[in-house]
């Protein structure tokens, strides 16, 4: 197998390494020039290369003259040793925190915006703002369709964890910042994860891409091809219970299927704003009611 000699190895590949260790609170000595070392314990060996490997000192270079000269691991596009450390990272942070900020948006414009949900024939009196953290499951989905070929798509969706409704916009991602931040008064989620999942995997399945049944017809297609083919082959022979049986392995092999798996997962805490008003009729008739808006879904909850 011939691999990419240093030179040709992207930048951004060593920058992705020396990263990973350096999350790991390891740091690698360069022993001599373009190969490195660095101890490793047990429990991340065993992450990297399985329960039997034990604590080592490992080296490693980005160029395959050196490897070869040196014994050491090779890292490169297509190398083993690059391919364990990305799992290792594929496997961290799947689940997370992230949060917006309310400073996000301008809390007058917030404020004029509900007063004018209320009617222009009513006065409407302010007599107390507050800030609360709403509650998103934000879910990262690789999907695949397999027929006779197979495609994969990563799509992301925002499921409200108060509601069980799932976004039907995608949140810009320069609202969002890591961890849960300064977040108090967190309202309770009344939807669970599984059920926010769930929701999830329905408005997926109800997009355009996947509810267009083109994607299925060819395969079955194919199938029933295949099986009049197979049927015209047994109808000389008695042997019905193995025709069964190959008709089961054509369906496991021509029909279609939709596989989703979930490749990140986070809490989004979101802003809310609650007012407490005071609402006066024309009568002059006053009634107290409070207001619960979510920026996010430009949703008001009124009571």
């Amino acid at each position: 197998m011939e691999f990419l000699l240093i030179e040709e190895v992207p930048t951004i590949l060593k920058q992705v390494i020396f990263n990973f260790f350096k999350l790991c609170d390891l740091t690698p000595r360069e022993i001599r020039a373009g190969v490195w070392q660095v101890q490793i314990n047990e429990e991340l060996m065993k992450e990297l290369d399985g329960w039997r490997a034990q604590a080592r000192l490992l080296q490693f270079t980005f160029d395959q003259k050196l490897a070869e000269s040196y014994g050491a691991d090779l890292i490169c596009i297509g190398s083993y040793r690059l391919n364990s450390i990305l799992e290792v990272i594929q496997k961290q942070g799947i689940f997370t925190h992230l949060h917006i900020s309310h400073n996000v948006f301008h809390e007058p414009n917030i404020r004029k915006k509900v007063l004018n949900e209320l009617g222009s024939e009513n006065r409407v009196y302010v007599v107390n703002e507050s800030q609360m953290h709403g509650q998103y499951l934000q879910l990262k989905i690789l999907a695949r369709t397999i027929s006779l070929e197979k495609k994969e798509s990563i799509h992301t969706l925002n499921v409200n964890l108060s509601s069980g409704e799932v976004l039907k916009f995608a949140i810009s991602p320069h609202l969002i910042e890591p961890g849960k931040g300064r977040v108090t008064d967190i309202r309770k989620r009344k939807c669970s994860f599984k059920k926010a999942f769930s929701n999830a995997v329905d408005y997926l399945i109800k997009t355009p891409q996947f509810a267009d049944p083109g994607w299925t017809e060819k395969a079955w297609e194919t199938f029933e091809q295949e099986k009049s083919k197979l049927r015209s082959f047994f109808n000389e022979t008695d042997e019905d219970d193995i025709y069964s049986l190959k008709v089961k392995e054509l369906k496991n092999k021509y029909a279609p299927k939709l596989q989703i798996d979930i490749m990140r997962s986070a809490v989004l805490f979101t802003p809310l704003f609650f007012y407490k008003l005071i609402l006066i009729k024309p009568s002059g008739q006053e009634q107290s009611r409070n207001v619960l808006y979510d920026p996010i879904s430009n949703a008001y909850e009124l009571n």
